[in-house]
């Protein structure tokens, strides 16, 4: 630095230190329109700006200092320490970092940058809870490798990598990212909790037990642990265990709603429609409006969703990672809730099963006769679906058989049974009977006789379904079952089942028992018109438009004579992939067939903007409550 200039400074830096902030700055800014690199007067300026509160100004200039002296700790101390001030923390850990890389020893500079990282962690939290997980992914990049924090410090940074890799739907990430925070903190209860959650969204349930086994030891005030136990036993089918862990949930907090949720499943499962209710009331009366933010911006769907489950499985249908579901518990709803939604751009009807539709009809058409974004699965479509109506449904496609099912409401007289209105209007024994809206074949009976019908024991109180049974085991003595799924009304085969008994379940079929059982669904999956036949590929086809719903699927068996013997059409079919290193990976190509096709229609319905014209004439309320069935409950479960 000249002569003059160095004499300017000291005058300016006098000026500025006797409070004279206008001749000091005059001073500057001469040196400065001089020699524009001059570090020092650039550096004593934007202290003197920063103290007259033109922050902005300030920070730009010592961003101008770190560069022209980038090995100079003094220019970062002083930026990290204006970026501090304005609450951008932040923006201050890397200057922090190039200061103390540059001037280890400086007094205090260690215990700043501390600070800053804790600040910052702080506010990545903020971000996260707000549902910003890209914004937070970001904020994380400026804290750096956690491996170079000191341990408290990285825990959180592992635990917070977790918390958002999580929230974009990245589980291995995230399994990863808990796992080195608790190897650095083992008492890290919410670490556990959310590696447990993460291990039960992989579906390795165990694992996932275990890991919220020990945040319960380490903390066992922890309501969400209690309730993210009970889901995973819900899943793993031990109910007992599960309700044990929902109302250990409750005792914390009785106003805890996916407790409720849950235990309102279980016991409409289990025939305690009473306390299903109670439970029901109490979730969605305090909350009807659930969002299920996707990881990255994308679409934005709304879905009326009944209370009592009997809901479409959309798990794989929308993918969590680029489509945010707005679930909306609509029979809850108030009169100007809709008005109220967040932005959507689609809505699904994702009500699929149309018994006990009362509790949902009249809100959801309240709700459509003013919606003016495109609907999925016209709710008159799908009240036509009901098993009592199918066979008036598909009169007149050929080569179908459709059994006789006969609708029983609940008794109107004291003492009638299910056997005295049978008598006068039902089906000839043999009957499959079941409670209406179960799925999966929970509960289903046959039942050969009146004698045999006296003697099960049948809540009166509940609607259900006697249905003609057809035999349908082939010539060589396998019962098959059939699974197509329509999307925009095309068909798309889904699986075969073989089992030597009559209730064919895919998952109970041992369909690893023989490998002819999974060559023989490789064959359908890649065509299936060659392994049903033509006829029965043009009714299948036939009964998919007659269906007029954009996604639905048929469950069905080819009878001797080559006729399609219907068990069941509607839009309740789980679609699911299986798992990649796992016996029926080979079903894969089929499943994403399927996604891809329902996702270029909803991606070609929001584009456009427009409902498809139904045949049937549109929207129409009458949609039903679903099952909580055994199989629905674990596979729906509400997540904590």
């Amino acid at each position: 630095m000249d002569e003059p200039h160095k004499n300017a400074l000291a005058l300016a830096l006098d000026h500025h230190q006797a409070g004279h902030r206008a001749a000091a700055e005059a001073l500057y800014r001469r040196v400065i329109g001089q020699n524009p690199g001059n570090p020092t007067a650039l550096y004593l300026l934007g202290w003197l700006r920063f103290e007259a509160g033109f922050a902005e100004e300030a920070i730009a200039l010592l961003r101008a200092v770190v560069a022209l002296r980038p090995a100079t700790a003094a220019g970062h101390i002083a930026l990290g320490r204006m970026l501090v001030a304005q609450n951008e923390v932040l923006a201050a850990i890397a200057p922090y970092r190039a200061a103390l890389a540059f001037s280890p020893d400086e007094p205090g500079l260690a215990g700043e940058l501390a600070q800053a990282l804790c600040a910052g962690l702080g506010l990545i939290r903020g971000v996260l809870a707000g549902g910003r997980p890209q914004e937070a992914a970001d904020a994380l990049e400026k804290i750096g490798d956690p491996a170079l924090l000191l341990p408290p410090l990285a825990a959180e940074a592992w635990f917070l990598r977790g918390r958002v890799a999580k929230a974009l739907h990245e589980f291995l990430a995230a399994i990863t990212a808990y796992e080195r925070a608790i190897a650095l903190e083992p008492g890290y209860a919410a670490a556990h909790l959310d590696l447990g959650n993460c291990l039960a969204e992989m579906e390795r349930p165990n694992d996932a037990e275990r890991a919220l086994g020990r945040a319960l030891a380490i903390d066992p005030g922890l309501k969400e642990a209690h309730a993210s136990l009970g889901s995973v036993l819900l899943f793993a089918g031990r109910e007992d265990a599960a309700e044990r862990c929902y109302r250990a949930a409750l005792a914390i907090d009785p106003a805890m709603v996916v407790a409720h949720q849950n235990l309102a499943a279980i016991c409409r499962a289990n025939g305690r429609t009473v306390e299903a209710r109670e439970h029901r009331d109490a979730a969605y009366r305090r909350q009807n409006l659930f969002i299920e933010a996707a990881g990255r911006a994308g679409l934005a769907v709304l879905m009326p969703t009944t209370a009592e489950s009997g809901n479409v499985p959309t798990k794989f249908l929308f993918p969590r990672h680029r489509c945010t579901i707005l679930k909306w518990f609509i029979e809850y709803a108030g009169p100007d809730d809709a008005a109220r939604l967040p932005p959507y751009d689609i809505v699904f009807n994702g009500i699929g099963d149309p018994d006990a539709a009362l509790p949902a009809a009249a809100p959801l058409a309240r709700f459509l006769a003013q919606c003016r974004k495109p609907v999925l699965n016209a709710p008159a479509a799908v009240e036509r679906t009901r098993r009592d109506r199918l066979a008036g449904l598909l009169e007149g496609i050929p080569n179908i058989v459709v059994p006789a099912v006969l609708r029983l409401e609940p008794r109107v007289r004291p003492g009638e049974g299910i056997g005295e209105r049978l008598a006068r209007a039902g089906p000839s024994f043999p009957i499959l009977l079941r409670r209406a809206g179960s799925h999966g074949g929970a509960g289903v009976r046959l039942v050969s006789s009146a004698a045999e019908l006296a003697g099960i024991p049948i809540d009166g109180a509940e609607t259900w379904y006697a249905a003609e049974f057809r035999p349908y085991r082939s010539a060589d003595g396998w019962h098959r079952k059939y699974r197509i799924i329509f999307i925009d009304c095309h068909t798309y085969p889904y699986h075969l089942a073989l089992s030597r008994h009559w209730l064919v379940h895919y998952v109970t079929a041992d369909m690893l028992s023989d490998p002819a059982k999974s060559e023989e669904d490789k064959a359908f999956l890649e065509d299936p018109e060659v392994t049903i036949g033509a006829l029965a590929m043009t009714a299948i086809a036939a009964i998919g438009r007659r269906l007029d719903l954009d996604f639905a699927g048929i469950d069905f068996s080819i009878l001797p004579d080559g006729r399609v013997l219907v068990f069941e059409a509607n839009a309740t079919m789980l679609v699911h992939p299986e798992a990649e290193t796992g016996p029926f990976a080979y079903r894969n190509p089929a499943v994403q067939r399927i996604l891809d096709a329902f996702g270029a229609l909803v991606h070609s319905r929001t584009r456009s903007g427009a409902t498809r014209v139904s045949r049937w004439g549109g929207p129409s309320p009458g949609i039903a409550p679903e099952s909580n069935t055994r199989d629905h409950a674990r596979r729906e479960r509400q997540p904590a």
